[in-house]
């Protein structure tokens, strides 16, 4: 229950009760079946939900669930669309005349309300409004109150008439008549520009400002639909190059369609890149590593990458695409991201990577978006940078129009009549694309008043007046996206033959690109309306045949599934289709969480938990688990827990309970919350019946942060093997990468000898071979064992590929695991102050990012590093103060900590009383190295003191917890002291 602003809908059949009287009941009924399917299809596709039938009256809501900006336009365009198909039915009477609806619509606040068995309900007087507003229209009229006016009219235009008296209403009330609207998307291209010399001026400036200073900048383009933003930056270009500038200049467009419109504009610019710079095609040829990237991101452009094998993460996508940038850079570049208001926060994020990481390259990026951008999503463009691009001014529309009439050889339109060009200015509300859609019509000898008000309606008409067979290829081609290829419509059963082609692009409603058989809707309406207009039955069956043949399968499949659910809700192929749809929603979220692509994890994992029903195959479950990772790495861990004990309650019958309760307490266990007794409650609840590998998988994931806590890094690793086993026996590739790194990173403590930790590593290497950031902690790994074997040369090999990786993909931690392993290799060697260095810019680094126990550590050991270069006083002083915080401290950082105190104390010939509590801390500790490290600092207090027979015991302690592990190094040093 909650109160909302909310956009309601009413209208019904004009003259229906006149009808009733002289009709048979049997076609009238045949007839409403027909007007409510026309209207639940309208309502639903423009995100509103019908309330209810009422005889031939029809309730709908905008925004009850989730208010958007555009809920007013939603329910205008709902209204116009209803208004248009109905006139294609026609009255059972004798005389057969076309039906027309009234209708009211009328925004206010409500309270919406939600029940198993009512539905939604809205309470509120906008919804008494609404139905008296419907009252008052004449056949065919909208009539709506001032609220929606104030919400639409930008898009549509509207009449005010003298205010009416109301049922119900003490005062007269204002009201608008509709009168037309205006479309939403940009217009094509081949009509003359009209102004914008300002804004064109800018766009240059900027230009030659990168191409003098050879720096970046970045230029944010925005206006609404329509208005001409990528036709203002390509005349703009075309301005730069006449006037001989030379620049590269490349586009990339975000889809505002399916799931993979990251991929697509940013293929779109590497590819261009390529082609334009021979600078950039040369690095492909020389570089298979970028090679491969570009390779995966047209896969996952078209749809066609392997769920099973993840394409390069983020961290390689963006530093390919740098390393493109910088080659290409011969000559200043422009590089212009289109329509973004359609992008996912992964290309967002990019474009303010490669701003802040590209210092000394000519480039100037454009961002060309709608409003939107500039809020709180898009905090990365300098707001001085914007170029805001208004509707044109009445005179401007004018001359627009009447340039527009005077072309297409002879063809002219008669504008003579001055009022019949106010019509056209005043329908454009200064849009061009407006302009041009209505001159293309007038053109054809058509009349405004031929046409219905709306520029969708103008579209469909325009689709109307295509050959069946060309209607017909443009809805396949609109089931399949935006941008589609002659195969993809092959793949729908659909012939191609090229005279429909070559209609379809003559009517300017799409244009060939630069892939070989592909194409792209030159405007969004084209495609919305061919798209709305096609049977649902049809989409669905196309949906279903490119899931099929494996192009976006999560889309397609889940487009079907809503297609079908308001179709027929009790069609019996309804939940398994559901359950297609989530499963591969699933996997391609899971996909996006193995490249650490979290924005996009998120959106399809939501997806996919809100399509997947509870059952025995354990798909809603594991959607949700996924998405409380995802969750937990986007920071929102609140988030996570909520998704996590939603899970834990779903089905009726305990389906999915338990791998979600598991999840509950490994976020828990990630946050230090968990205990042995916690433990032990969990395993009980996961005893008898059926093991559930999945939740066991989890359980083990527990029990290994568990030990992590209180330093048992053996059974740590036993819990993580455990884990890793049931991640093989279900066949859960994405657990199993998350355990082998983890395992991978635990058995650097653990009691596991050194070659066998170093086998780990090779294997991890050469599975994370196309994956560096998952590579890194194995190299890490490997820097560390060949560095307390002695391998010095080795050491430092691996070092430096770490480092590299560390420095190309731009990894702030993966600089923090160098700067350990750096520092432990620099002290086996003896350079202390390096070692102290490393460990104190590591430490500085985890506490900036809010590791605090682990950067207590970090300084400890930058500590002890000062006693072993000479400088003991100093090194005490340290010590002292970070003892006063070692309840901060995890187990490791503690005992380290306690050992030098022990052994400053004994250097200055005090027995420190701290003895006793490092000799209990060191009971539960099983790392080897950290046990020899401890007990050498105890035998060397021992004989400071004097005792000489406790030296050597400890000493000897030390050494065997060394030999058992493999540590030569450290081995070495204790067996010289002895």
């Amino acid at each position: 229950m909650s109160r909302r602003l909310v956009v309601v809908l009413f209208l019904d059949l004009v003259g229906w009760t006149r009808l009733a009287e002289r009709v048979d009941p049997e076609p009238l009924q045949r007839l409403l079946e027909e007007y409510y399917e026309i209207c639940s299809v309208a309502v639903e596709e423009h995100g509103g939900v019908v309330e209810k039938f009422i005889g031939d009256a029809v309730m709908a809501v905008f925004g009850a669930d989730t208010s958007q900006e555009d809920d007013a336009l939603r329910a205008l365009r709902a209204a116009t669309h209803i208004r248009t198909a109905v006139r294609e039915l026609r009255t059972p009477a004798a005389d057969a005349t076309p039906v027309e609806i009234h209708c009211g619509i009328a925004a206010g606040e409500a309270l919406v309300t939600r029940s198993p068995r009512a539905g939604i309900r809205v309470v509120g007087d906008v919804v008494n409004l609404a139905a008296r507003l419907q009252s008052v229209a004449v056949a065919g009229e909208i009539v709506v109150n001032q609220t929606v006016a104030h919400l639409a009219r930008p898009h549509f235009t509207m009449a005010p008439v003298l205010p009416v008296m109301l049922k119900g209403k003490a005062e007269p009330v204002p009201v608008l008549v509709v009168t037309g609207e205006a479309d939403d998307d940009p217009a094509g291209y081949g009509s003359p520009m009209v102004d914008r010399r300002a804004e064109r001026h800018r766009l240059r400036q900027a230009y030659h400002r990168v191409a003098r200073e050879r720096r970046p900048e970045l230029v944010t383009v925005l206006g609404p639909p329509g208005i001409g933003k990528t036709r203002l930056v390509k005349e703009a270009v075309d301005d730069l190059v006449a006037a001989g500038a030379g620049p590269i200049a490349v586009f990339g467009t975000c889809p505002s369609y399916g799931t993979n419109g990251n991929y697509a504009a940013l293929v779109e610019v590497l590819d261009a890149l390529t082609r334009q710079a021979p600078a950039g095609a040369e690095l492909l040829r020389a570089d298979e590593r970028i090679a491969g990237v570009l390779t995966s991101l047209r896969d996952a452009s078209l749809s066609r990458l392997d769920e099973s094998v993840p394409g390069p993460g983020v961290e390689e996508v963006s530093w390919a695409a740098r390393e493109l940038l910088t080659a290409a850079a011969s000559r200043p570049l422009v590089v212009v991201w289109d329509n973004l208001a359609w992008a996912g926060q992964s290309l967002l994020r990019l474009i303010g990577e490669l701003m802040d990481g590209l210092r000394d390259v000519p480039l100037l990026m454009v961002c060309v978006s709608r409003p939107e951008l500039a809020g709180p999503d898009g905090p990365w463009f300098p707001q001085d940078a914007v170029i805001d691009v208004g509707a044109l001014v009445p005179i401007d529309s004018a001359r627009l129009a009447m340039s527009l009439a005077g072309r297409s050889h002879g063809d002219e339109v008669e504008l003579h009549d001055l009022d019949l060009v106010d019509r056209v200015a005043l329908y454009s509300a200064g849009n061009p694309l407006y302009i041009r859609l209505m001159m293309d019509w007038l053109r054809d000898g058509r009349t405004l008043d031929e046409v219905p008000p709306t520029i969708t309606a103008m579209v469909g008409a325009m689709i109307d007046r295509l050959p069946a067979p060309a209607r017909r290829l443009l809805g396949a081609a609109s089931v399949i996206g935006p941008a589609f290829t002659l195969e993809q419509l092959a793949l729908l059963g659909e012939e191609v033959p090229a005279a429909n082609v070559n209609a379809l692009a003559g009517h300017r409603l799409f244009h060939a690109t630069a892939e070989e058989g592909g194409y792209r809707f030159v405007q969004q309406p084209v495609h919305e309306v061919a798209y709305g207009r096609l049977e649902k039955e049809q989409r669905i069956t196309w949906h279903r045949r490119l899931a099929e043949r494996g192009f976006n399968p999560g889309f397609h499949l889940e487009a079907a599934t809503r297609l079908l659910g308001g179709l027929r809700p009790d069609d019996t192929e309804l939940p398994e289709l559901a359950r297609q749809a989530a499963e591969a929603l699933l996997g391609e979220g899971t996909v996006a969480l193995r490249q650490r692509d979290v924005p996009t994890a998120i959106g399809l994992l939501e997806r996919a938990l809100m399509l997947a029903p509870s059952g025995p195959d354990g798909c809603r479950s594991v959607a949700a688990i996924r998405l409380s990772d995802a969750l937990m790495l986007s920071g929102d861990t609140r988030r996570a827990l909520d998704v996590a004990a939603d899970g834990a309650r779903q089905g009726p019958d305990g389906e999915g309970q338990l791998p979600c309760l598991v999840q509950r307490y490994l976020l828990a266990a990630r946050l230090g919350r968990v205990t042995a007794d916690d433990l032990g409650k969990l395993r009980a609840a996961l005893a008898g019946g059926e093991p559930d590998r999945f939740a066991w998988c989890r359980f083990e994931q527990v029990r290994m942060l568990l030990h992590l806590d209180q330093g048992r890094f053996g059974a740590a690793e036993e819990a993580a093997c455990a884990a890793l086993g049931h991640a093989r026996l279900v066949g859960d590739a994405y657990e199993e990468d998350r355990l082998l790194v983890a395992l991978c990173e635990i058995r650097q403590w653990s009691p596991t000898p050194m070659a066998e930790k170093l086998s780990g590593c090779a294997e991890l290497l050469e599975r994370f071979a196309a994956d560096r950031f998952l590579a890194l902690p194995a190299l890490a790994a490997r820097a560390r064992c060949l560095a307390l074997t002695g391998d010095r040369s080795g050491a430092r090999a691996a070092l430096a590929d770490a480092g590299s990786v560390v420095e190309q993909l731009r990894l702030t931690m993966g600089r923090v695991l160098v700067d350990q392993v750096a520092g432990l290799a620099a002290s086996l060697e003896g350079g202390h102050e390096e070692a102290e260095e490393r460990f104190r810019r590591a430490a500085d680094a985890l506490e900036q990012a809010g590791y605090v126990p682990v950067a207590l550590t970090m300084r400890v050991q930058a500590a002890r590093e000062l006693a072993r270069c000479g400088r003991a006083e100093e090194s005490a002083e340290r010590i002292s103060r970070l003892l006063e915080r070692r309840e901060e401290m995890d187990v490791r950082g503690r005992i380290l900590c306690l050992s030098a105190a022990v052994l400053a104390s004994a250097g200055e010939g005090r027995a420190d009383p701290a003895r006793g509590e490092v000799s209990t801390l060191l009971k539960d500790i099983d790392d080897p190295c950290l046990r020899g490290e401890v007990c050498f600092d105890l035998a060397r207090a021992h004989r400071c003191l004097g005792e000489r027979s406790e030296a050597g015991v400890l000493a000897g302690l030390a050494a065997d917890s060394y030999l058992a592990v493999g540590a030569t190094k450290p081995l070495e040093a204790v067996r010289e002291w002895m």
